[in-house]
């Protein structure tokens, strides 16, 4: 089957799909039309269900055409416009593509384009073959069969505010409180046992770890900050080395922070993030993590240096 991700006013899919609909099988999904959807993420592979009761799951999609997936009705803007939010979706937008410029003439530092592709859908994916990864589900409109006595805790897709200085926290969850009708990424929680977190830069490892029992909650960001909590050094493994370095070269990732959680001496990978906070793991540079990034940002000035001279 082919998978369309557009919008329910896309006039130009309609006309696509009616020289398809002899040739093969086609399943549209139309983001402002989502919660008439149905859908499960899980570890097995995914499905959607459309309103009409077509079904299309991993097994069955052979081709992903990406359309025109917006959201063309306002949402949260008065009547008389915003333009304070309109200008900083302009500013992203311009600096969000010097920065792709910049990466395609080869003098962008350690973050690539390509971090942006790794959410957390593939990153479970990916990570599945390197490291053991809680169970997981993303879903909507219907709950995942899951054992109706385990714990879980639900995490967000994305840094988007959901109200003025709201940000979607990691936090425990009874699942059948959850509401169906809107979308949800859960994961199994491991009690106990150390939070680990990893920051590389280019083929070299920085770790830390602190207990969980220290932390007090299951966000460990809100409470490092909060609380100026310091985590201890830790050397990890050569193996698990090894599985973070294979994870990021299969990932084509050059930088980026893991969060892990060891229990029973067995490293648990939660989730990496291609372009996170990681001072805070050694924030007096004793490591040398701070000039480790310092350096490969400066290698790159130098060879944008070069790239000018030699283009004259």
């Amino acid at each position: 089957m082919i998978f369309f991700h557009t919008c329910s006013q896309d006039v130009t899919t309609d006309l696509i799909l009616s020289k398809l609909s002899y040739r093969a099988e086609s399943f549209r999904f139309n983001v402002d039309r989502w919660r008439d959807y149905a859908w499960e993420f899980g570890p097995g592979g995914w499905s959607c269900t459309a309103p009409g009761g077509e079904t299309i799951d991993s097994s069955k999609m052979f081709c992903f055409h990406l359309r025109k997936p917006m959201f063309l009705d306002a949402i949260d803007v008065p009547a008389h416009g915003c333009l304070e939010n309109w200008c900083r979706r302009e500013i992203l937008d311009l600096f969000k593509n010097l920065y792709f410029a910049s990466h395609a003439a080869g003098i962008a530092a350690l973050v690539t384009p390509d971090g942006d592709a790794w959410g957390k859908l593939r990153q479970m994916k990916l990570a599945e073959r390197f490291f053991p990864v809680p169970e997981w589900h993303l879903f909507s409109g219907k709950r995942p069969a899951v054992p109706a006595d385990g714990r879980w805790v639900v995490k967000s897709l994305t840094q988007t505010m959901i109200g003025e200085g709201k940000c979607f926290l990691v936090r425990e969850v009874d699942l059948q409180t959850l509401d169906a009708s809107y979308p949800w990424f859960i994961q199994k929680r491991i009690d106990g046992g150390e939070e680990v977190s990893a920051a590389f830069v280019n083929g070299r490892i920085w770790a830390s770890s602190i207990p969980r029992d220290v932390l007090g909650s299951d966000d460990s960001r809100l409470e490092t900050y909060r609380r100026n909590l310091k985590w201890t050094p830790c050397n990890l493994p050569d193996s698990e080395c090894a599985a973070i370095r294979g994870f990021m070269a299969e990932a084509g990732l050059s930088f980026g922070r893991f969060d892990f959680i060891r229990k029973d001496g067995v490293l648990h990978f939660l989730e990496v993030n291609p372009n996170g906070q990681w001072a805070w793991l050694d924030e007096k540079d004793e490591r040398g993590l701070i000039s480790a990034v310092a350096e490969e940002i400066l290698a790159v000035e130098r060879r944008g240096r070069t790239l000018a001279a030699a283009r004259g």
